[in-house]
């Protein structure tokens, strides 16, 4: 038989009108006794009828999830996270890729204009956040990394440079002068900073800035093969490689491989965003590990929190670090020396 909510509430030991108030508007009951109701709930395996619900209080308990493609594993990874924290908080999520083009996200923006969801987060710099506040101004938006500047929408978000700065720093103490860029997408927000941190670092360490050393590798495999064949083929070729984010660098990889040039004996190879890509490979990829998981959690958070009326953080910056693997070595000249 399906348990009713008075099996939960005389499970957690409260009335039935406090249990729903629990289970609906969680900020109007104390923490022990929301907690209490939901692990009653979890226990008997109560579910709630969303349909019922969204109509008696006109919210569909639901959040759309914006990203741009997901053949780049940092992005379903992202949205996993936003998942698990978005159903622990009482909320479905719909999912979409826009995939850069104009013809999926004026799908998604009919979506919001029929108010099919509560709320939304993106994760796609390119999309353009103002074009979906149109039809719904008051929509609540969380941006997630890729911050669109012009728009006053709260945002988590990681120091981009400092993504390229602890790259590069960490080449320069193996030895490495001759430090190459394999840049991302160049609608990208994310991209751009990072191919600036990574000129602003070389500047400080006093590394010389060959602009025939920056390649667009475009986000993506394909491009990043193109890119690191264009930096081997230069008349003196780079000693270190930093790609802007790990798909790319395990990419360049496979063309060092081709080619029977060593890795990290010949060239050094760095990535970036702590993907499960740079785990799959020989030799493992050292990147800078970016907090996916962490980020979801709290974006869907301050999502909620704008859904339910509250002041939540505009800017939220979390820390990046270095993961250390086996695809950088001191160069021939260091060792040598």
């Amino acid at each position: 038989m399906r348990p009713t909510l008075a099996d939960v509430a005389k499970l957690a030991g409260v009335s039935v009108a406090t249990a729903s108030r629990a289970l609906s508007n969680p900020d109007l009951v104390a923490d022990g006794t929301r907690r209490a109701v939901r692990d009653a709930a979890a226990s008997c395996g109560y579910k709630i009828n969303l349909v019922a619900r969204s109509l008696r209080i006109q919210r569909t308990d639901t959040l759309l999830v914006l990203a741009p493609c997901i053949d780049n594993s940092f992005y379903p990874g992202l949205v996993h996270s936003i998942e698990h924290a978005a159903l622990a908080m009482g909320y479905a999520i719909i999912v979409g890729f826009t995939n850069k083009t104009d013809k999926y996200r004026e799908a998604y923006g009919e979506l919001l204009s029929a108010g099919r969801v509560d709320g939304m987060v993106v994760m796609d710099g390119g999309s353009g956040v103002d074009r979906f506040t149109g039809p719904r101004p008051d929509l609540p938006i969380v941006q997630v990394f890729d911050q669109i500047y012009e728009s006053p929408v709260p945002v988590v978000r990681i120091d981009e440079q400092q993504v390229a700065d602890l790259a590069v720093r960490h080449l320069a103490s193996m030895g490495h002068r001759r430090i190459a860029h394999i840049a991302g997408a160049t609608d990208a927000p994310s991209a751009r900073q990072r191919r600036n941190g990574y000129t602003a670092a070389m500047a400080r360490l006093g590394l010389p800035v060959d602009d025939h050393l920056v390649r667009n590798g475009h986000g993506h495999r394909e491009g990043a093969v193109e890119a690191m064949k264009e930096l081997l083929d230069l008349p003196q070729a780079p000693t270190a490689v930093f790609c802007a984010s790990d798909s790319m660098a395990c990419a360049a990889m496979d063309v060092c491989r081709d080619r029977g040039i060593h890795v990290p004996g010949d060239i050094s190879l760095i990535g970036a965003d702590g993907t499960c890509d740079g785990e799959h490979v020989y030799p493992s990829l050292t990147t800078v590990d970016v907090p996916r998981a962490e980020a979801g959690v709290l974006a869907v958070e301050k999502l909620v929190g704008l859904i339910r009326g509250q002041a939540v953080a505009s800017d939220t910056m979390l820390p990046v670090e270095l993961k250390l693997r086996g695809s950088c070595a001191p160069t021939r000249t260091a060792v040598a020396a």
